[in-house]
């Protein structure tokens, strides 16, 4: 069975990042505690050996010796003893742990010279213990509860026989069986959903069990694919994903990822020079791990590369188990036994999974050596708490065990038989911890939580959504109704068990009140209370930090992993903007809702903009908008009050990012005047501008004024000119390097119509380059600083009212390179100028004549592609090169529709 990604569904890999904290022995973010009171991290069983356990939630072992003699420790340190089964001497592999109602069983086998057995021994004191015999040795069983509420048992043995056990509850029955003549060391692996068991011989002989479900089995009658060869053997426990792979060590460290469904597989080797005690592990992340009798551990990622190796130093005899701890990072805890010391070792690695480092962070020895059966077991210390625990135990009856903080076992197969009860398949209703997952929704623009601070509400923040679990074979489990993202109670966030499935729906938007009323009172009577609507768009997984889903993924399907993990949502939104108008005697307010597209907005961050038009004309007359107040949603903003103040003058429009919802003031004055200035496209060096002045009817008084800004001089006026209707006032007017005032006056004469009353021609010095294009005034103010008024009869003499509206642009034919005595044509006049200094250096006047060479330059064949680029040339010699630029120009005559009149 393989997954494939869609649109509808997709894994998330996430992580969940806490402090991960354990009392006494601190370790690189990870400190333990014992168990059992006053810190206390073992428990001895007098006279038994060689055992396995089995963790329960709240603390409680179950302790199965080698000889079947079966205990409870439990957490306040008592110990229960649950009786012996007759006959056993060697029970080295795990039990498997089944609950059946109130009832509870340890389902285990023998793997002796002779009388070997299935034993379900009930966990009760003078509970039965129920045995049937066995052909051979056995060293695993799968067990599980069918749909007739019986417990369903699979094991093989070291004949090659294959068994199916039926328990009822009072005594075991052989359902079926299948003998294929080939040694089964390995356990039997169930699929998830119990349709078909895989059983690998000790030769490398994988063989498919299907139509269980029946209450038998039918074995194929050939092997699916034969993985062994000459001292290649499997001994070690397999392990499956979930999405049905299975991987299988071979003794020689060989690794096999197959798909049972289609024989396909894929395998490394050369990782371990020997494997015959534990089987793969499965982390969060997709990570394989293997482990070697040579106390080697090698990572793997999900291609069977190898990504890093650590040695611990002796053999690794037992299963580990792979947690997460609340600091975010993984932990292997893997016991180890010396090889000639009757000693043994519990070391637990970090491991980073985007390096492939290791690095031992905590070990302890161990007063006797780890059994095979000994497989490291993981469990909660309580269903409310967030604590776990794990056991170890020794050959010598001992039972290790430290409470830590974290994650519990993390991946899907973390543990010897993927969980602590040793169910042999992924098995979510075996899990003593579930997880979460916490939904966080986010502002398309600036990628802010929609918290319930930023929204300025406990009861509406976020999004809403439903939420339907799923298990892995299709059954609901638990539904959700009216949940909120971005909460911060723990307790009403998405919960389920490891490899469920969540099916989310969000449907319901999210008003919010993020500007008008919360931060700014607009002006102009009533306004909106709601500003702002946020919907679903996607969501995004972290890592790979991609992002999935679309408008019609509404249901999404997520796939749980073993670890807490927090999701991204992404959302398009509506924003309001609230605009009020101000005229002389009369106010007008306009409401627009625009809409942010996060998919447009990413694609093209640019296209995510809107553009606010002012309102010239009101009540019979026109006006320009020679101030704009901007108040604009930012939750980024250094102001405590979460918005961006922008104050914008001489405007017919702004344009605006989608970021938030905004206010924004117009205030207009009548169109006494217009004040334009013209430079040209290039500027630097000495460069000719012009400015004009265009005046109402009866304009009584006039002024126009520039100032220069960002080390930009007036090199000199060059000339005058001046309507006959308007005389100039010499002792108002004023020239300096950085100003040009000029006022005027036409009492006698006011002009009768719209008329352009000055016209000034000057030189401007740019110390650095500078490009002007189009009308935005933003690119000229950078540079300029110009005001103008004209006071109209009748008029009320208030300043606000008395500003001219500003006008920029720029002229591309303002310079025309070799046109010296700016008649808009490069003709032989020219030539005869540039001929009388041609070969010289030029200074003063004269540098005119230094021309070339020009970054950016076009000549213009076409007229309209033409551009006189930047002088680069600094040597004030007129040489050839300036020839050149002047041959090319020869000739040009600018239409008078293109000069500036």
């Amino acid at each position: 069975m393989k997954t494939y990604y869609s649109r509808k569904s997709s894994h998330i890999i996430l992580s969940f990042f806490v402090l991960l904290l354990i009392a006494s022995s601190a370790f690189a973010g990870l400190t333990l505690q014992g168990l059992w009171n006053g810190g206390t991290y073992s428990r001895q069983v007098p006279n038994k050996f060689g055992p396995a356990v089995i963790t329960k939630s709240q603390g409680n072992i179950i302790f199965l010796s080698k000889d079947g003699a079966a205990y409870e420790l439990t957490i306040q340190g008592g110990l229960i003893n649950y009786g012996q089964v007759s006959g056993a001497f060697n029970v080295v592999a795990p039990p498997t742990y089944i609950e059946l109602g109130s009832d509870k069983y340890l389902v285990y086998v023998s793997a002796q010279a002779a009388n070997n057995k299935i034993i379900v021994h009930e966990l009760a004191t003078g509970g039965n213990i129920e045995e049937e015999d066995l052909d051979g040795a056995a060293y695993g069983v799968v067990a599980y509860v069918n749909s007739s509420g019986e417990i369903e048992i699979i094991t093989a043995d070291m004949t090659g026989k294959i068994y199916k056990f039926v328990f009822d509850g009072s005594s075991i029955s052989l359902v079926n069986s299948a003998y294929i003549a080939l040694p089964i060391k390995a356990p039997p692996i169930l699929n998830f959903d119990k349709s078909y068991f895989y059983i690998m011989t000790q030769s490398g002989k994988l063989y498919e069990a299907q139509n269980i479900v029946d209450g038998s089995f039918t074995l194929s009658s050939a092997p699916l694919e034969n993985y062994g060869g000459s001292g290649k053997e499997f001994t070690v426990p397999m392990a499956m994903d979930e999405s049905g792979y299975l991987y299988a060590l071979r003794s020689d460290g060989t690794l096999f990822k197959i798909d049972p469904s289609t024989g396909e597989e894929e395998h490394a080797s050369g990782f371990l020079s020997y494997s015959n005690s534990s089987g793969p592990l499965i982390d969060g992340e997709g990570n394989i791990f293997i482990f070697g009798d040579d106390g080697k551990v090698v990572a793997l990622n999900s291609s069977l590369a190898k990504m890093g190796e650590y040695t611990v130093g002796q053999r690794i005899t037992s299963t580990p188990a792979i947690i997460r701890g609340n600091d975010g990072v993984t932990y292997l805890i893997v016991p180890s036994s010396h090889q000639s010391l009757n000693a043994g070792k519990i070391t637990i690695l970090s491991y980073n999974s985007t390096t492939g480092n290791f690095e031992k962070v905590w070990d302890y020895t161990t007063n006797a050596s780890i059994p095979i059966s000994g497989a490291v077991n993981v469990a909660p210390t309580g269903a409310l708490t967030n604590d776990y625990y794990f056991a170890v135990p020794a050959n010598d009856g001992a039972v290790y065990a430290w409470k830590f903080n974290g994650s519990g076992p993390y991946g899907s197969w973390p543990v010897y038989g993927q969980n602590p009860y040793h169910t042999g398949f992924v098995d979510q209703s075996a899990m003593l911890f579930k997880t979460k997952i916490y939904l966080v929704a986010l502002d398309g623009y600036y990628g802010q939580e929609l918290s319930k601070t930023l929204l300025g509400s406990t009861t509406n923040y976020g999004i809403l959504y439903d939420a339907t679990i799923l298990l892995n074979d299709g059954t609901e489990d638990a539904t959700y109704v009216n949940l909120r993202t971005n909460s911060t109670n723990s307790g009403i966030v998405l919960e389920a068990t490891p490899t469920s499935q969540a099916r989310v729906t969000f449907a319901t938007p999210t008003e919010a009140q993020l500007l008008l009323g919360r931060y700014v009172t607009p002006k102009g009577g009533s306004y909106p209370t709601r500003d702002a609507t946020f919907t679903f768009k996607y969501w995004k997984v972290m890592p790979p930090d991609n992002y999935e889903g679309a408008d019609d993924d509404n249901p999404a399907t997520l796939t749980f992993k073993f670890s807490n993990r927090t999701v991204k949502l992404y959302t398009n939104a509506t924003y309001t903007f609230y605009i009020y108008h101000k005229y002389a005697t009369d106010e007008a307010t306009e409401e627009n809702d625009v809409f942010f597209d996060y998919e447009q907005y990413i694609n093209n961050p640019s296209s995510a903009q809107t553009t606010i038009n002012a309102s010239p004309n009101q009540g019979g007359e026109t006006w320009f908008a020679y101030k704009w107040k901007i108040y604009q949603w930012n939750p980024t903003a250094s102001s405590k009050y979460n918005y961006t103040e922008i104050i914008n003058q001489d405007r017919d429009s702004v344009t605006l990012y989608r970021s938030g919802p905004a206010y924004i003031e117009i205030y207009y004055a009548q169109l006494n005047a217009t004040l334009t200035l013209v430079v040209p496209e290039f500027a630097y060096g000495k460069t000719m501008a012009y400015m004009f002045l265009d005046v109402a009817p009866n304009s009584l008084a006039q002024l126009m004024n520039i100032k220069t800004k960002n080390g930009v001089t007036i090199d000199r006026v060059v000339s005058e000119e001046y309507d006959d209707s308007v005389l100039k006032i010499a002792n108002l007017s004023k020239t300096s390097s950085t100003e040009v005032k000029i006022a005027m006056r036409s009492f006698e004469n006011p002009p009768a119509v719209v008329t352009r009353v000055a016209t000034i021609a000057l030189y401007l010095m740019f110390p650095e380059q500078a490009m002007f294009q189009g009308t935005d005034p933003e690119q000229y103010e950078e540079y300029f600083d110009l005001y103008g008024y004209a006071q109209v009869s009748g008029q009320q003499v208030d300043p606000q009212y008395l500003r001219a509206k500003i006008v920029y642009s720029a002229n591309k034919y303002l310079y025309l390179v070799g046109d010296f005595d700016n008649n808009y044509a490069v003709d032989i006049n020219d030539w005869d100028m540039f001929a009388t200094v041609l070969g010289s250096e030029v200074s003063g006047e004269n540098i005119k004549y230094n021309i070339g060479p020009r970054e950016g330059f076009n000549s213009p064949y076409p007229l309209t592609s033409y551009s006189a680029g930047y002088l680069t040339d600094e040597t004030n010699l007129v040489d050839t090169d300036d020839l050149w630029y002047f041959v090319s120009m020869f000739g040009t005559v600018v239409p008078e529709s293109d000069r500036i009149q």
